[in-house]
C-alpha cells in the first residue's frame, strides 16, 4: 500500500468515526516534551495526516482509536476474505490474523492506556471482545459443518445463529458493564439556555467527537468542564445524542 492510499484511507474512515476534539494536545504538551525522542508512544500525528486531524480538531485521543479501528476493521476483512474466497490458504491468513490481533494488544496495552487513561479497562474491554468474537468466529464457521453433513439445512443455520447469539451477547454484556447515559465535553460558547460543547471521543456512551449545541438549564461560562446527558439508541448504530448539560464539574480559571 502506498503513502497516499495510507493517507485516503485515514480520511475515508476518519471522516464516518471522528468529529472535533482538540484538548487533549495542549493538556499533554508538557508530557510529551519530557519524554525522550525515540519512545514509541510519544503523542504525536503523522504529518502526512495531521491536516485532517487539524480539520477536525481531532486530538491524539481520536488518532490511536482511529488506527485501532482500522486494524480491527482489517482482522475482520481478513477473515472474510479467508472463510469465503481462500479457505485453504490457512497459513497465509492465520499468520495475517495472528499479526493483526497482536498489534491490537500492543496498541491496547500501550497508546490506548495513555490515551483515555481513566477510561483504560472500556477501551481494553472492546478490543478484547473484538479479538474474541474474531477467532470464535473462526473457529465456529471453519469447525462447526464438519459435525453435519453437507447436506443438512443445519450446516449453515446453525453456524449463522450462533454467530449471531455470539456477537449480540458479547456487545449486550459490554454495555451492560461499561455503558453510561451521560459523557463530558469542554463549553465553548455560553449564551442564554444554551451552549456550545466540545466533546471528545467517548466509547461508554457511543458519541462520536465533535461540537455539540445543548441546552443548559444552569448557568454555565467558556472553559467550563460539564456533564451532559445523552439519548442512546437501542441498538446504538448512529451514536448517541447530546441532549443537555446536567452538571458543571469543573469551573473555568478565567474570569
Amino acid at each position: 500500500m502506498t503513502e497516499s492510499s495510507i493517507v485516503r484511507l485515514f480520511w475515508e474512515v476518519g471522516n464516518i468515526i471522528l468529529g472535533a476534539d482538540r484538548r487533549a494536545s495542549a493538556c499533554r504538551a508538557q508530557e510529551n516534551r519530557i519524554k525522550p525522542t525515540r519512545d514509541k508512544n510519544r503523542q504525536i500525528i503523522p504529518e502526512k495526516i495531521r491536516i485532517f486531524f487539524e480539520k477536525h480538531y481531532a486530538g491524539w485521543p481520536e488518532y490511536v482509536m482511529l488506527k485501532a479501528q482500522i486494524a480491527i476493521l482489517l482482522l475482520f476483512l481478513t477473515t472474510v476474505v479467508y472463510l469465503v474466497l481462500l479457505p485453504n490458504e490457512n497459513l497465509i491468513f492465520l499468520t495475517l490474523l495472528s499479526i493483526c490481533s497482536g498489534y491490537l494488544i500492543y496498541q491496547t496495552k500501550t497508546q490506548l492506556r495513555l490515551a483515555f487513561k481513566r477510561e483504560y479497562p472500556a477501551y481494553r474491554c472492546f478490543v478484547v471482545i473484538c479479538i474474541t468474537i474474531n477467532w470464535s468466529l473462526l473457529l465456529l464457521l471453519r469447525l462447526l459443518p464438519t459435525v453435519f453433513s453437507m447436506e443438512s439445512d443445519l450446516n449453515i443455520i446453525m453456524p449463522t445463529f450462533l454467530a449471531f447469539v455470539i456477537i449480540i451477547s458479547a456487545f449486550a454484556a459490554f454495555r451492560i458493564k461499561y455503558g453510561r447515559n451521560f459523557t463530558y465535553g469542554l463549553v465553548e460558547e455560553s449564551r442564554g439556555g444554551f451552549a456550545l460543547v466540545r466533546v471528545g471521543y467517548d466509547i461508554r456512551s457511543n458519541v462520536k467527537s465533535g461540537v455539540y449545541p445543548v441546552e443548559s438549564s444552569i448557568k454555565v461560562r467558556k472553559g467550563d468542564t460539564v456533564k451532559l446527558r445523552v439519548a442512546r439508541p437501542l441498538l446504538g448504530l448512529g451514536g448517541a445524542k447530546v441532549k443537555a448539560i446536567t452538571e458543571v464539574v469543573g469551573q473555568s480559571t478565567s474570569a
